[in-house]
């Protein structure tokens, strides 16, 4: 006898925008009941499905698709870790969509593939191609999308060093908001990793004039309190400036507390593109 999620899965392979839209609905609602088995045949053609709804051209659709996915893997945890890499690709796509409900629901989806699926550094690194993504909206979003894992997690959890080169040339994007967002993620940053971070720009080639500009934004975090970095000026041999933060703080597998929502904070938002 087929369970409800293997005649769910014939549903979502179709094409139909009303059969999707109504079983996407009461696939949600299953899914959303801890109670509800998951029980599936084949629950990777179930993903594949839903990750094909989630590049949907109409956004009702897509917008399914990423909260099908994003409960599913809120209950398989890190038995969806398998399925990262056919579901990423459409997600990071979707950070490009003219709708916010769209947007905020990809980077929600991300969050949860770091954490409980898998690690943070282990989706970021996947994500962080989407640096040289042809739409500006993506390049903005995977920045917001750093940031978000760097209040979530903690600083320990990404190996900065290897992200930081990526940000430095985004400062010089064609899009004024991509670069506006890359000097905030920067500042960021330094707010978590603290002077180590201002060291390691000073070698990265910055022009001096958009440095400065940066080194002001550190200073007046500093000045302002907000800061959670506590330097010990210690570095070990060799040792990246921006990655030896990770020797005096504890690792977090676990997200924290986030400090407000990047996107509401971010003035990157303001503005059109040029």
């Amino acid at each position: 006898m087929s369970s409800f999620l293997d005649e769910v899965t014939i549903v979502v392979l179709q094409q139909d925008f009303h059969k999707r839209h109504q079983i996407g609905q009461e696939l949600l609602e299953y899914l959303q009941n801890p109670a509800n088995s998951l029980e599936c045949e084949n629950v990777g053609q179930l993903i594949d499905g839903l990750a094909h709804w989630v590049s949907a051209s109409n956004y009702k659709v897509s917008l399914l698709g990423l909260e099908c996915l994003g409960a599913l893997a809120e209950r398989m945890k890190d038995g969806f870790k398998v399925h990262i890499s056919a579901v990423l690709p459409a997600v990071q796509d979707r950070l490009g969509d003219s709708k916010d409900a769209v947007r905020d629901q990809a980077q929600a989806l991300i969050q949860k593939l770091m954490h409980p699926v898998s690690t943070p550094q282990y989706v970021f690194e996947r994500v962080m191609r989407a640096f040289g993504h042809k739409n500006y909206r993506v390049r903005e979003e995977v920045l917001l999308c750093l940031m978000q894992t760097i209040n979530t997690f903690g600083a320990t959890s990404l190996s900065l060093n290897k992200i930081v080169p990526s940000i430095c040339k985004l400062l010089g994007d064609p899009n004024s908001q991509v670069r506006d967002t890359a000097i905030n993620t920067l500042v960021e940053i330094y707010r978590h990793v603290g002077e180590k971070v201002r060291i390691d720009l000073g070698k990265k080639g910055i022009p001096s004039s958009r440095l400065s500009i940066i080194y002001a934004k550190f200073d007046d975090v500093k000045k302002s309190g907000r800061m959670i970095a506590q330097d010990t000026g210690v570095k070990s041999p060799g040792q990246d400036e921006v990655d030896s933060a990770r020797v005096s703080t504890a690792t977090r597998s676990k997200p924290r507390p986030s400090t407000g929502t990047i996107k509401k904070t971010t003035s990157s938002r303001v503005g059109n593109a040029p």
